[in-house]
């Protein structure tokens, strides 16, 4: 990073983080929130260092690739709903996979129900792959495997056999048997069956996860008990093939995961579990399968919270999947150390993220897994089967090239960014781009508590304020990310100390060919800090007629109305007053806070207390209040009648009498499903929440780039902007259902959506009435007006979803004693707006 920061700044900026955090005490848990993160984080980058401004060396670490595609044979004479092929297992000769999935079934209508059987459609194949000669060697139909009321759970291969995890049903009885078939790879036939006990029911696909820990096995399997408690089995199998079984169980605590088993010795280990409190560890005796609790401490160096697929090696050393790339467990030296990042390579990090480990050393790799590829126009889904081998490379072909960070949450990056980040490496001559997730140890607010859309609100501030505060002194310091991908939500980086503006970047758009207004609602002050490669619509879905003067959104007085004639008083925002507050002033903000200065005496500020005060509940109701649940916990209505985010579900998507829902549009086929909720059809306006001028929805970027104000070279940097601004990157975005800036690409990608919606792919969803649950001849048909009404819905947008998560803090807890009457507007509003500026003030 530049060294321009200067430390009078950064201790300002450390005041400010204090100031705001003075609001943050009242929302922690068991874990709280700290300031500068988990001092325990052991990640492979590290959060205490970055590698932006390296030059890369001949010798830095880089790996060719060499993928191979399999194909394994289903029946093509059959019609495809869907395929899932994943690892099995692997050894010296043989790679093998599992693939499940369903061919497509006939229509509901046409289903002889007393004589029908799922099995008939189900796909569940084996096939085998040689390594010497990288072909598929054999297949397997496992038809007649499969349980007659059951299914296959999954696959594993080891020591030369498949094992089948089956389970299966009595209707008489609802009784369920576990079993284990074990079959030869080569021929298909069947070794040897046996039954599983278990004390509890079984969540999801059965075994999980598989280790070795010298010449045993342990496979674990989460469970319920009856009183709805979560636990784990472990399968333990000794060296001569006996299997036992080890119960992970506590009072008072749910056990949610199991990530990794560390080897302590020859016949001893140690198991982490994930529980709803924190994390605990047991050591484990595998010849007594003696079961004694371990001191936490000696494993703090672990973190476990992002451990993805694991392999042990024979040296007892454990090499597993990050969220961005691979690490090894060096368990004798008790430390961690990145040995691969998904950037040293030229394969796309978002196939990478789906593969599990096969081999594992310091200087090669093999990866297999689902090669998955979103298809959201298209009924059926065939996935592929993928193994990519990774061998260290002599020389760095990048020698030369200056490291620039981008910073993406969890690492993830979507996959068209992922190939536009290979492409800027390849074709820049002096900068290199490498992605890193260091900041994830800062998502540590304690969830468990939280059981309503005001703890939920809550939570979301407490965490983006104390992700906004490590970003911006980061910056500061000299230590930030170059890039940052999708943190427009931290609207406290709006800031031309923080963050560049982008607008010379963007150049001037033709705004016949872009949504410039997205652009315009975009920036902060004139300046562009987030540029929406893609985005989300954020307001109310009703009907137009419902709108109020502005034809896009509310006034107080109007929604006023709107709530009280058309929702019954019930409204469809469903949070309390102070989250209700921040909602409204976030949507407002040029309106009090403008070039650095807050100025909460405007009459819109009273005009929004007000009407909170008067029309808001105290606080949320509690999710369990919300919704009703039926046996099977599937959520059937909605206590109030309107849901919370997208809908509330009752069977399959269809039509429904709902007046409005308070909503955030993920794409066109969002717009189209929330549309058939409202009104049976009839809601095709998205309209801004309550505020004083009656303005538009807002956007919110599902994917978004932003650049340091003192990275190592902005230039290079905005280079990176504008080939997410390209044709081929605007076309991939729509297809797969996003909304994005470049208008051509978003109405060819609304044709194909007219057309998949109107045939088989609005069977499902647009085919029964919402409220009754049975089929409708009244069918909805969309058309081109449906994507000139959604385009106009774009146009209408008035600002960004970019709240200040530390201000709204300060405004949640300023603002509640005047909604209880405790004290006047005047005299809360003039000690926020004090705080606020302080605040502002400090960031520099």
């Amino acid at each position: 990073m530049k060294n321009t920061s200067v430390k009078i700044a950064s201790a300002m900026l450390a005041a400010s983080m204090a100031l705001s955090f003075t609001a943050c005490g009242n929302g922690g848990g068991g874990k709280g929130l700290s300031l500068f993160g988990n001092s325990n984080n052991s990640s492979g980058s590290g959060r205490d260092k970055t590698r932006s401004g390296q030059k890369i060396s001949a010798d830095s670490p880089w790996f060719e690739s060499k993928i191979i595609d399999v194909d394994i044979p289903i029946d093509n004479s059959k019609e495809l709903e869907y395929t899932y092929p994943r690892l099995a297992g692997v050894d010296d000769k043989y790679i093998v996979a599992f693939v499940s999935g369903y061919y497509k079934m006939p229509d509901g209508n046409n289903i002889d129900w007393e004589n029908f059987n799922y099995n008939d459609y189900a796909i569940n194949v084996i096939g085998v792959l040689d390594r010497n000669t990288n072909q598929v060697v054999n297949t397997i139909d496992l038809t007649k495997n499969m349980p007659k009321n059951g299914y296959i759970d999954n696959a594993f291969y080891d020591e030369g056999k498949i094992t089948l995890k089956c389970t299966s049903y009595d209707d008489l009885t609802y009784s369920m048997t576990m079993t284990e078939t074990d079959i030869d790879p080569m021929t298909g036939n069947e070794l040897a069956k046996r039954e599983i006990e278990s004390d509890g029911d079984s969540y999801g696909g059965g075994v999980e996860r598989s280790f070795k820990i010298g010449s045993y096995k342990i496979e674990t399997q989460m469970m319920w008990d009856n009183d709805d408690n979560a636990y784990y089995i472990l399968y333990v199998t000794s060296p001569d093939g006996n299997k036992q079984t080890v119960n992970l169980k506590e009072a008072g605590t749910n056990i949610y995961d199991v990530p990794v088993i560390l080897p302590l010795g020859e016949d001893k280990a140690v198991v982490p579990v994930s529980t709803d409190k924190d994390y605990k560890y047991y050591e484990l005796d595998l010849k007594t399968l003696e079961v004694k609790p371990a001191d936490a401490k000696e494993y703090s160096w672990i973190d476990l919270d992002n451990i993805g697929s694991a392999f042990t090696n024979p040296d007892g050393n454990i090499f597993y999947s990050t969220p961005i790339g691979i690490s090894k467990l060096d368990v004798k030296n008790k430390k961690t150390e990145e040995v691969f990042n998904y950037s040293w390579c030229n394969v796309n990090r978002s196939i990478l993220n789906y593969l599990e480990l096969v081999e594992c050393s310091d200087d090669s790799f093999v990866l297999a897994g689902e090669k998955y590829t979103a298809s959201p126009y298209e009924s059926s889904s065939a996935s592929e089967f993928v193994v990519i081998e990774f061998d260290k490379a002599a020389t760095n072909p990048h020698a030369g090239k200056t490291i620039l960070e981008m910073y993406s949450s969890y690492g993830y990056i979507e996959d068209k960014v992922g190939e536009a980040i290979i492409k800027y490496n390849d074709s820049s001559s002096d900068y290199f781009i490498e992605v890193s997730d260091r900041y994830n140890d800062l998502d540590n607010f304690d969830y468990s508590n939280v059981n309503s859309e005001d703890d939920w609100e809550n939570a979301s501030l407490n965490v983006n304020a104390s992700m906004s505060n490590a970003l911006a002194m980061d910056i500061m310091n000299g230590e930030g990310p170059d890039i940052l991908m999708n943190v427009s939500e931290l609207g406290q980086l709006n800031n031309p100390n923080y963050l560049a503006d982008l607008t010379p970047y963007v150049g001037n758009l033709d705004s016949t060919k872009y949504f410039t207004n997205v652009i315009d609602a975009s920036k902060t002050d004139g300046k562009l800090y987030h540029l929406p490669v893609c985005f989300l619509i954020s307001g109310i879905q009703t009907d137009p007629k419902n709108a109020g003067a502005s034809g896009v959104g509310f006034t107080t007085k109007e929604y006023e109305k709107f709530l009280n004639e058309k929702l019954n008083g019930e409204d469809v925002i469903p949070v309390g007053q102070a989250i209700y507050f921040t909602k409204l002033f976030s949507a407002m903000s040029d309106k009090f806070i403008v070039n650095g200065k807050a100025d909460f005496s405007v009459p819109e500020f009273a005009e929004i207390a007000e009407y909170v005060k008067n029309n808001v509940r105290e606080s949320s109701k509690s999710w369990d209040e919300m919704y009703d649940y039926g046996d099977d916990g599937v959520v059937y209505e909605s206590a109030t009648g309107y849901g919370v985010g997208a809908a509330v579900m009752k069977g399959d998507i269809g039509y429904s009498d709902t007046e409005a829902l308070y909503t955030t549009t993920y794409g066109i086929s969002g717009y189209f499903m929330q549309m058939a909720q409202v009104k049976k059809g009839q809601g095709t306006a998205m309209l801004g929440i309550p505020s004083t001028d009656g303005r538009g929805p807002l956007i919110q970027p599902s994917v978004s780039v932003s650049v340091s104000a003192q990275s190592q070279n902005t230039d290079a940097c905005g280079e990176f902007v504008k080939i997410l601004l390209s044709d081929d990157v605007q076309t991939n975005l729509a297809m797969n259902d996003n909304l994005v800036l470049n208008r051509e690409a978003f109405r060819n990608a609304g044709k194909v959506a007219i057309e998949y919606y109107n045939g088989e792919g609005g069977e499902g969803m647009f085919g029964y009435d919402w409220d009754t649950g049975l089929p409708t001849e009244n069918r909805i048909k969309f058309s081109d007006k449906n994507i000139d009404d959604l385009e106009k819905i774009i146009e209408s947008c008035s600002g960004i979803n970019s709240s200040d998560a530390s201000i709204n803090l300060i405004l949640a807890e300023e603002m509640q004693p005047y909604f209880l009457g405790q004290k006047s507007l005047e005299e809360v509003s003039r000690i926020a707006e004090d705080r606020v500026q302080k605040v502002i003030d400090e960031r520099g």
